[in-house]
């Protein structure tokens, strides 16, 4: 179902499109332009010339110009990338886009070749958009003014190389301008911390690992993993959705730093971190190529419940309910065992790619819906219902009525949308125990019904069918199937029975017309 993402191969090289050609040739020609000729540009109403608002104003040491990150990873493993990060040696990024836009309306451009090449490719091509200027902003880590631009037809964002100061207990650094080496030792994995330097055309790997991590498959901090988490927790989970999204293994240094239960960056991520970043870099893992294998890393790196658990000040007040949270039978102090949330992981994943025989005994038209490009959505719900599965007898205490578990850790714990997550995934959850074991034989009609007629007006409750939420027969049977499975794994008789069961409840059920009556 998934590509398989090519391994790099030495020795590293980058083919360029036509378009990021002139990319990086409209890079370069504009830093040599600004340093022969000292330009001025308009800046808040003042003009201001390109060696008052240079950082290093010296004739040997002229602006540079890199695409940093992301870009250079996936243009090295093959796979496109349209949204660059330009990091420029001396001046922030704000002032370089403004210097660029003077280029393409000076007087010198016209008369490039680049230009020329340009003109013969895409006459009626907008040059350079509106620039978007990103204020300095110390509180969220923009100390110097940035900007986007769409250039060429491409996104980017400009970005001085930056150099980071970690005080006291903050997330937030004090930045600077720095070196090409500060700014990829501070970045979160080393194969987000290569340059490719338009004035040379080569990769530039600062950390001494970035390349041969890339080939190898490995997810590594430029630094040690402690010093790196402990300035940013969150790159914690941005080392896990990494790794998951390409395959790749886990360095032993990061696995040492957190497998410990008590590693005091567990404390730092649930602390220092808002609960929605948290939140959209666990939505991305859920959403992305693995999850399967997103889920089995947290739970490597003893992360699960710092995930996938309510707040503290809510999950000391959470218990186990044996009639649905409608009263709590005793606390539960302890964080549940994640080990069946990882087996149905296995079975959904095995589903998705066809890897047991078992799946054979679905119908047909089930599976094309389950395995379809245009089911991602509801795919998404189904890998939260499993996430949350240990949790699905445990309540949270409240005035009112007491709330379920998964429920508080999806809208207080992750922040995440109450009609996009939330509520569906509830609808999920308690589907999942209307429809357990559906045997035919069980749905015994009411007066004036017949079997179908009943089964119908089962389908028609609001936990089941939400066609707004994305909640449907198709993804709430799924998850009841998985809850099933739970305490049989794959390899037993008894799976065997169960899969019949809903495939054969699948194939009777009246899933595209209403309920009638059979009076």
């Amino acid at each position: 179902m998934w590509p398989t993402l090519r391994r790099l191969r030495m020795p590293p090289s980058v083919t360029l499109t036509r378009e990021e050609g002139f990319l990086c040739t409209l890079l370069d020609d504009a830093c040599r332009w600004m340093q022969a000729t000292n330009p001025s540009v308009d800046v808040d109403g003042a003009s201001r010339t390109y060696a008052d608002l240079s950082h290093r104003p010296t004739a040997t040491t002229p602006c540079e110009a890199r695409i940093a990150g992301g870009w250079v990873r996936d243009k090295l493993l093959g796979l496109p990338s349209h949204d660059l990060d330009v990091s420029l040696s001396s001046m922030t990024g704000h002032h370089f886009a403004l210097f660029l836009k003077a280029y393409l309306e000076s007087e010198v451009f016209p008369r490039t070749p680049l230009a020329r090449e340009m003109q013969e490719a895409a006459p009626s091509h907008v040059r350079i958009s509106h620039i978007g200027k990103i204020a300095a902003n110390p509180e969220q880590s923009k100390n110097l003014e940035t900007a986007t631009a769409r250039v060429l037809g491409f996104d980017l964002d400009f970005v001085n190389l930056r150099k980071e100061v970690y005080e006291g207990t903050h997330r937030i650094p004090i930045m600077s301008f720095g070196t090409p080496l500060e700014d990829a030792m501070r970045r979160d994995m080393t194969v987000n911390a290569l340059f490719y330097n338009v004035h040379t055309a080569a990769i530039e790997d600062w950390t001494q690992h970035g390349l041969a991590d890339l080939r190898d498959g490995i997810v590594r901090t430029p630094m040690d993993p402690t010093a790196t988490f402990t300035d940013d927790p969150l790159r914690i989970l941005r080392c896990v959705r990494f790794g998951s999204r390409f395959g790749y293994a886990i360095h032993p240094d990061i696995l040492a730093a957190l497998a410990a239960p008590a590693s005091p960056l567990h404390a730092a991520l649930a602390s220092k971190v808002s609960r929605e970043r948290v939140g959209i870099e666990v939505d991305k893992m859920l959403s992305g190529r693995d999850p399967r294998y997103a889920l089995q890393l947290l739970a490597q790196l003893q992360l699960y419940w710092v995930v996938f658990m309510p707040p503290p000040a809510l999950s000391q007040r959470m218990g186990r309910s044996s009639d649905h949270g409608a009263h709590i039978d005793e606390l539960v102090h302890d964080a549940p065992d994640e080990r069946a949330a990882l087996s149905l992981s296995d079975c959904f994943d095995s589903l998705l790619r066809g890897t047991s025989p078992l799946w054979s005994r679905l119908p047909t038209d089930w599976l094309a819906r389950v395995r379809s490009p245009e089911w991602r959505a509801q795919r998404r719900l189904v890998w939260y219902a499993i996430a949350l599965y240990p949790l699905r007898d445990l309540y949270i205490q409240a005035k009112k009525q007491p709330a379920w578990a998964g429920a508080v850790t999806l809208s207080a714990g992750l922040k995440l949308g109450h009609r996009t997550t939330k509520d569906p995934v509830t609808s999920l959850v308690r589907a999942a125990s209307l429809l357990t074991r559906p045997r035919l034989a069980r749905f015994v009609p009411a007066p004036c019904l017949t079997r179908r007629s009943t089964i119908g007006l089962l389908l028609r409750h609001h936990d089941v069918s939400q066609p707004k939420m994305d909640v449907a027969l198709d993804n709430a049977l799924l998850v009841a199937l998985l809850y099933d499975l739970a305490t049989h794994g794959l390899d037993t008789p008894e799976a065997a029975a169960i899969v019949d069961e809903h495939a054969a409840f699948w194939a009777y059920s009246p899933r595209r017309s209403a309920a009638t009556c059979a009076c």
